[in-house]
C-alpha cells in the first residue's frame, strides 16, 4: 500500500498553473512534510468516531466548502473528531494551534482550487500496487465527503447534481468484502467519477451563490432632535444654537 502522500505530491505539482493572484488571502499550500504531519496528528488523536486519515479529511473538507451554506470552522473543526467525548486532549496549546493552521490551509487550498482551477482538483486517496500498476482506493474519501454533508442539510438537487452525488456514494454502497472482486479499471473509474462529481457539485452551488442578490442594507431613519435639546455634535449647546446647524443653514 502506498500512502496518500504520493497522490498529494502529484496534486501539488498540478497546481503550478493555478492563478494564485486571484486569492483573496494568499496562503501556503501544505508541503509533503506538513501533509505527513497533519496525517500523523489525525492518527494519533483519532478514535473510532473521528476522521482518522488524510483521504477521509480531504473528502470531508471538500463537502464542507462545496455546499450551499457557509459552515463555520468552529463547527467543522469540532466535527472532525466525532462527538463531544472524542475531542483530543492536546499536549500543548502550540500543538492545537499547529493542527488548526494545517487543516485550515488544506481547507483553503481545496476551496481555492475548486473555485479558480477545478481541473487541478484531485481527491486524495491511498494507492496499492496490483498487476504492475498503482490503483487508488477512493472509499475513505467518499466516506469523508458524505460525512461532511451531515453538518448542514442540502436542498433537493437537480438531476445532474443528484447523479454526481450518486457517483460519490456508490463506492460505499457497492463495496465488496474483498478488493479482489473489483478490477483495477473499476477502481480507477470510481476515483475518476469522484473527482468529476466533486467538481460538478461545487460548481452547482458556486453558481447559486453568485446569483444571489446582494443583501439589502437596512434603512436607518434620521434622528429627530428638538431645537431645545442638546446637539449630538458634542458642542454642549442647544441644537438651535449649535455650530453644526449654523453650517448646515449656510
Amino acid at each position: 500500500m502506498r500512502s496518500t502522500r504520493a497522490c498529494w505530491s502529484r496534486r501539488r505539482t498540478s497546481k503550478n498553473t493555478t492563478n494564485r493572484g486571484q486569492l483573496m488571502q494568499p496562503f501556503e499550500i501544505l508541503s509533503d512534510e506538513e501533509f505527513d504531519e497533519l496525517e500523523a496528528l489525525l492518527e494519533h488523536y483519532g478514535s473510532e468516531n473521528s476522521i482518522a486519515s488524510m483521504s477521509m479529511l480531504d473528502g470531508f473538507l471538500t463537502a464542507v466548502v462545496s455546499g450551499p451554506h457557509l459552515i463555520m470552522p468552529s463547527t467543522w473543526l469540532h466535527a472532525i473528531w466525532g462527538g463531544e467525548q472524542d475531542q483530543p486532549e492536546w499536549q500543548s496549546e502550540a500543538e492545537l494551534e499547529r493542527f488548526i493552521d494545517l487543516v485550515m490551509r488544506h481547507s483553503n487550498d481545496i476551496a481555492t482550487t475548486l473555485t479558480y482551477a477545478a481541473e487541478d482538483y484531485f481527491p486524495v486517496a491511498p494507492e496499492f500496487e496490483r498487476h504492475g500498476e498503482w490503483v487508488p482506493l477512493i472509499h475513505d474519501w467518499c466516506g469523508g465527503y458524505l460525512g461532511g454533508l451531515e453538518l448542514a442539510p442540502w436542498p433537493t438537487l437537480p438531476a445532474p447534481a443528484t447523479a454526481a452525488l450518486s457517483m460519490i456514494s456508490e463506492p460505499l454502497e457497492k463495496m465488496p468484502t474483498s478488493l479482489e472482486a473489483i478490477s483495477n479499471e473499476h477502481l480507477q473509474e470510481q476515483a475518476s467519477k469522484a473527482r468529476f462529481a466533486a467538481r460538478i457539485l461545487h460548481a452547482h452551488f458556486l453558481a447559486q451563490r453568485s446569483e444571489r442578490p446582494a443583501r439589502p442594507q437596512p434603512v436607518v431613519a434620521p434622528i429627530k432632535i428638538g431645537r431645545n435639546e442638546p446637539c449630538p455634535c458634542g458642542s454642549g449647546k442647544k441644537y438651535k444654537h449649535a455650530v453644526c446647524t449654523d453650517q448646515q443653514t449656510r
